[in-house]
């Protein structure tokens, strides 16, 4: 994305001064909080329409408008397949299955829950666990912040992705999540609103929609040539499975008032993100047959959005993209700080200090934020890609889903099964994704620790004393 000079000094500034009114926004909606559970789960008084905005903008994330786009642009309809497709699944099943029987238990995370299923040795496994998967994704949401803020402004990357951690760092300390949840309908709006306009500019450069849908490619697939079936598989599921299991998404449930709200919130997030995820789809399908027509040439991967935003956008225009894409990023990677922030409280400093007051608590929690935003911003700094390191977050997340959806439906209460189907997992993961790269790694990773978890249980069971008869 270059910009000349000008309209990169006006989208610099601009930017600036929308994140200073979202960190007001953000102060001022959590100014009331005085322990942990309002600033992690905004004292638990959200309604559906609330939990399903902030459920939509927290998914709704920088790579839902520039990878997916770019991706589909190359791929077809392949593009799509993690977005918005298999994340708006794994939204549903929040809503379906999870939502409603974790917010009734008044669980604060997803570790909380854990322990009271399978112990405190469990607990302390999913608490890092989570910890990895948001910091992941906090670190790739502070990589698509840094690109925007270099691209308009004489930063090199490295000053801007420090400027971008200190940015969204102090945004979160002050809101916590009720602060997270307001904004997240601020950017939720300005979300939808930019890319709206982006796709009326895109069919009126067409000349119409009949015009723009004959552009379509001849051959929609969800399949890429050359692609393995473990590889397409893996694809779809693990979007699917880390997101049914994410904190960062739970959290807006288990802020809700009340566990009938937190499933129909859910229920409402997940079609939103769907219906608007499928308009940065519309762009990678039909946008690439406007260069020939326009005269110009769009940039491949992570670079097509953009380019495609510069060519059609006025300059005033363009800064309601820029805050569109903001907004993505903004309302995604508060939502993992806080989420790193919330097993570290809850499942470390809740244990250490077990006598802690509330506004230690509250202490310890902003504290923890602040940790979380530099080891994200030190993981930025690698270069990944936006895509990978996504779906690096939401394959880490999934170890979780087994003694999830066991201790959910009250299959086990063994706590060595649940370890040891965790740490099974994450041993596989690394050596066979990590470190191996082999095709079929994650599938290989749900296979053992389902195997591992089966297997203790039944050996528990058989070991277990016969009970005593009169």
């Amino acid at each position: 994305m270059v910009l000349n000079r000008g309209r990169a000094a006006l989208t610099f500034w601009l930017i600036l001064a929308y994140v200073a009114a979202q960190v007001m926004l953000a102060a001022w909606a959590g100014r009331g909080a005085k322990s942990d559970a309002d600033y992690l789960v905004a004292g638990r008084k959200l309604g559906t329409f609330a939990v399903a905005m902030s459920v939509f903008a927290t998914w709704f994330a920088s790579e839902s408008l520039i990878a997916t786009s770019g991706d589909v642009a190359r791929d077809g309809l392949a593009g799509a397949r993690a977005e918005p497709f298999a994340y708006a699944i794994g939204i549903f099943a929040i809503g379906f299955y999870f939502a409603r029987r974790l917010r009734a238990g008044g669980h604060i995370t997803i570790a909380d829950f854990l322990r009271a299923r399978f112990g405190t040795g469990t607990e302390g496994l999913a608490a890092v666990v989570i910890a990895l998967s948001a910091t992941t994704w906090s670190a790739a949401q502070l990589f698509g912040f840094a690109t925007i803020l270099a691209s308009a402004s004489p930063l090199d990357f490295s000053t801007a992705l420090v400027a971008a951690t200190l940015l969204v760092m102090t945004y979160t300390l002050f809101g916590g999540l009720a602060g997270d949840v307001w904004t997240d309908i601020v950017q939720g709006a300005i979300m939808i609103l930019g890319i709206c306009i982006l796709l009326g500019l895109m069919v009126a450069a067409f000349g119409g929609v009949p015009a723009m849908l004959a552009a379509a490619p001849r051959s929609v697939s969800f399949t890429v040539a050359g692609e393995s079936w473990s590889e397409g598989l893996e694809l779809w599921l693990i979007p699917i499975i880390g997101t049914m299991v994410s904190q960062e998404a739970l959290a807006r449930t288990l802020g809700a008032r009340s566990p009938e709200v937190a499933r129909t919130g859910a229920l409402a997030g997940g079609m939103i993100y769907l219906v608007v995820g499928l308009i940065p789809v519309s762009f990678g399908l039909f946008a690439p047959a406007l260069a020939p027509m326009l005269g110009i040439s769009f940039g491949e991967g992570e670079a097509f959005l953009p380019s495609l935003a510069e060519a059609l956008f006025p300059p005033w225009l363009y800064i309601i993209f820029t805050g569109a894409l903001i907004s993505a990023i903004l309302s995604s990677v508060d939502s993992a700080l806080l989420a790193v922030s919330g097993v570290v409280t809850e499942s470390g400093y809740r244990r250490l200090a077990p006598g802690a007051s509330p506004k230690a608590m509250l202490r310890a929690a902003r504290l923890a934020t602040i940790m979380a935003a530099a080891v994200a911003a030190i993981v930025a700094a690698q270069g990944e890609s936006l895509r990978n390191l996504v779906l690096d977050a939401s394959a880490i997340a999934a170890v979780l889903a087994l003694p999830m959806i066991a201790g959910l439906a009250g299959i086990s209460q063994s706590g060595r099964a649940a370890m040891t189907a965790i740490m099974v997992q994450i041993a596989v993961l690394m050596v066979c994704d990590w470190w191996l790269a082999l095709d079929g790694a994650f599938l290989g990773m749900l296979a053992s620790g389902t195997a591992a978890f089966a297997l203790v249980t039944l050996a528990e069971r058989r070991t277990r004393p016969a009970p005593k008869t009169l």
